[in-house]
């Protein structure tokens, strides 16, 4: 009787485990898939024949010539392909790592939020290779962090002015600000970093994960359609993440996921300072706003280039109703990056700092002028 006991157990775990594996291989297929797609799409952002500036972690790196930008993109798109494909190995997952990690040293444009969430997810496989429970559970944790701290950063006036009202409420739904404040609809935008931080709080707390889960792909699938091709039409290297959120979400809550424990949090300490310690020091200045997924926050400095109208190849950039620059041509870097490189510029002042210096130095300092503004 022990003996059918054991036996049915022992198949019991390894059908377990099976199932576990498989979730693990789609999760690496889903972020290797939407990975390349991205990739692809923001190709400008990777390589150094561009207009939009090129600016290293370090100035010595600035002397990288633009072939090795070349060959470590193309690198990039070989591995995340042996990834899709093929048999997972864990030296290709570190060779794609440490690439990564070298590309972004060479431009900070190419810190993404995206990037670093695929990254961070990297790195979970490598470490937990062929680790089955660890991988998942610490994938959960890793969702918690994202959606928590972008709800949090989306409680200001700045988000309910930037986003809810101008590009929900007038440019998406088309209202008259009529009709908003008849209806008190300015405060009504609250309701988004509530329900992103209250869905967090679920997926950590809560025993139905998975019915939350579907509030949260609700809320990408409502994005795509507000942003999307069908909608705003903007910022169009975030469609094929909100993708990936969507099918991550589907994977890591297919099934239950383990229950956090103190024995837990001591062996992945270093994740949990990642996720949920830093992250705090973003509301202060003094930890990066995309590595604590500060999206759509409408916080922050902006940033408004002036200069010579004789500059052609600055030219498909330059604002049509311009109102800063008295008689030069104004460029918003927001909108430059996101036509020519199909990324956002990253949103640090010390970053913005050094875009300013490199245009006045190849442009002269008589022909730019570089505003700082908050909207």
């Amino acid at each position: 009787m022990n003996l059918i006991f054991l036996r049915k157990h022992s198949e019991s775990l390894m059908k377990e485990k099976d199932l576990s594996g498989e979730q693990i291989k789609d999760l690496i297929r889903i972020i290797a898939f939407f990975w390349l797609l991205t990739k692809i799409w923001s190709y400008r952002t990777w390589i150094t024949e561009r207009t939009y500036p090129v600016i290293p972690w370090m100035d010595f790196l600035n002397s990288v010539p633009g072939f090795f930008h070349l060959f470590l993109f193309g690198f990039s798109l070989l591995a995340l392909l042996v990834l899709l494909c093929f048999k997972m190995k864990r030296g290709v997952m570190i060779a794609l790592f440490c690439n990564e990690l070298m590309s972004c040293a060479l431009d900070t444009v190419r810190d993404q939020p995206w990037e670093y969430m695929y990254m961070c997810f990297l790195l979970i496989f490598i470490i937990n290779f062929k680790k089955t429970k660890p991988v998942l559970f610490l994938s959960h944790l890793f969702l918690v962090s994202i959606y928590l701290f972008s709800g949090l950063h989306k409680f200001t006036r700045d988000f309910l002015s930037v986003v809810w009202l101008n590009m929900f409420l007038i440019k998406f739904l088309g209202l008259s600000m009529e009709v908003i404040l008849k209806y008190k609809l300015f405060f009504a935008g609250l309701f988004i970093p509530m329900i992103e931080v209250g869905a967090a709080v679920l997926l950590l707390a809560s025993k139905v994960k998975q019915k939350i889960s579907y509030l949260l792909i609700s809320m990408h699938l409502s994005i795509l359609i507000i942003l999307g091709p069908f909608g705003l039409k903007y910022n169009s290297v975030i469609w094929p993440w909100n993708l990936a959120m969507i099918f991550i979400l589907v994977v890591v809550y297919s099934r239950p996921v383990e229950v956090l424990t103190k024995t837990i949090v001591f062996r992945n300490f270093y994740w949990l300072v990642l996720w949920f310690v830093m992250p705090v020091f973003s509301f202060f200045g003094r930890w990066y706003q995309y590595f604590s997924f500060n999206l759509y926050s409408g916080k922050g400095t902006r940033v408004y280039v002036c200069v010579s109208k004789d500059e052609k190849n600055l030219q498909p950039y330059f604002e049509k109703n311009d109102s800063l620059c008295k008689g030069q041509a104004g460029i918003n870097l927001q909108d430059w990056a996101l036509e020519e490189i199909k990324s956002a510029p990253i949103p640090e002042t010390e970053n913005y700092k050094k875009i300013a210096e490199y245009l006045k130095q190849k442009y002269g300092k008589d022909q730019v002028k570089v505003i700082f503004y908050n909207p």
